[in-house]
């Protein structure tokens, strides 16, 4: 009977096997994430990444979920700021493609209009997401003043320690940063 309690309890705190297979669904990425090593590499401008960057919530509602995450972005100056980031997709025609839900105000509704429907080439931002395999990625694509882009990548995949984080930051072609780390199933 005691192994019972300690089967349902790894159960409950482990992505399923399914997840890990290869074939997730949003259910397995369920919950709260937490940061626990991180690294980077590029034009960090000096910002010291922790692993609470990482950090990220995650609830699967009406065939989409909602998430949050510490997203980063360039102030005025132009330098690297941390900024809390929150958004909710609902899946589209295309199986693993998730849209913006623009329902709830979010900082993305607020500064760039309907990044569902978002026109970069009207200074907009078009935010997506996918799920393949084991990983659920969002997207963030916005066009500057000069008519270059910025493509944001926020890619997280279950592993059978938790989960793994990659963010890239690519300008122009180039990749100007990179962030990687591990995160944990918190509370």
């Amino acid at each position: 009977m005691k192994w019972r309690h300690v089967a349902v309890v790894l159960a409950l705190a482990l992505p399923s096997a399914r997840a890990l297979a290869g074939d997730a669904t949003i259910e397995d990425f369920n919950g709260t994430w937490r940061g626990v090593e991180v690294q980077s590499s590029g034009d960090d401008d000096g910002l010291a990444f922790t692993p609470e960057d990482l950090d990220v919530q995650i609830r699967s509602e009406s065939g989409g979920f909602s998430m949050g995450w510490t997203g980063f972005s360039r102030d005025d100056d132009g330098k690297l700021v941390r900024e809390r980031s929150d958004a909710s997709f609902t899946p589209t025609d295309r199986p693993g493609v998730f849209a913006f839900e623009a329902g709830a105000p979010s900082l993305f509704s607020r500064l760039f209009a309907d990044p569902a429907t978002g026109n970069p080439l009207r200074g907009e931002t078009l935010l997506w997401a996918r799920l393949a395999g084991p990983t659920l990625t969002v997207y963030s694509l916005a066009i500057d003043h000069e008519g270059g882009f910025a493509l944001d990548r926020y890619a997280r995949s279950l592993t059978d320690q938790g989960m793994s984080a990659h963010y890239t930051l690519r300008t122009q072609n180039d990749l100007v940063l990179t962030v990687d780390g591990r995160l944990e199933a918190g509370e």
